[in-house]
């Protein structure tokens, strides 16, 4: 039998994901300044900076037992549905990939467990941590 876990709302969710965003987003948003500031430098920095924000949206669940930057802060944590467990690399790249779906992928968490397209697939949901 599925363990019932106290589902995050969905305004806690939305918010978790404009942090997180910002979060991932903001070495990037640095990358103008830094480019002004010394070209060469601008380009590496705006090349890391790529990378460190597809690597956080993607696997940051993963962190601390299923809490990224946002989720941790805000109280929230991935788990898998039916047992508890947290989310892992590999369940936090496969229920944030479906993220590039945009409004479709959003679309899902109206329904009755809150769950995103991407929390289908990955089995998980977003809860209130303990």
């Amino acid at each position: 039998m599925p363990v019932r876990l106290q589902l995050a709302t969905r305004w806690q969710r939305f918010v978790g994901q404009m942090i997180d965003s910002a979060f991932g987003g903001i070495p990037l948003a640095l990358t103008p300044a830094i480019m002004g500031f010394n070209p060469v430098l601008g380009a590496i920095w705006g090349k890391a900076a790529w990378v460190w924000m597809a690597l956080y949206l993607a696997f940051g669940d993963g962190l601390h037992g299923g809490q990224s930057f946002a989720k941790q802060w805000l109280g929230m944590r991935v788990v898998d549905a039916d047992t508890g467990a947290p989310c892992g690399w590999g369940d936090s790249f496969i229920r944030n990939v479906f993220s590039i779906l945009g409004p479709i992928d959003a679309l899902f968490i109206f329904g009755e467990e809150h769950q995103r397209l991407g929390d289908k697939a990955a089995g998980t949901v977003v809860i209130v941590a303990d």
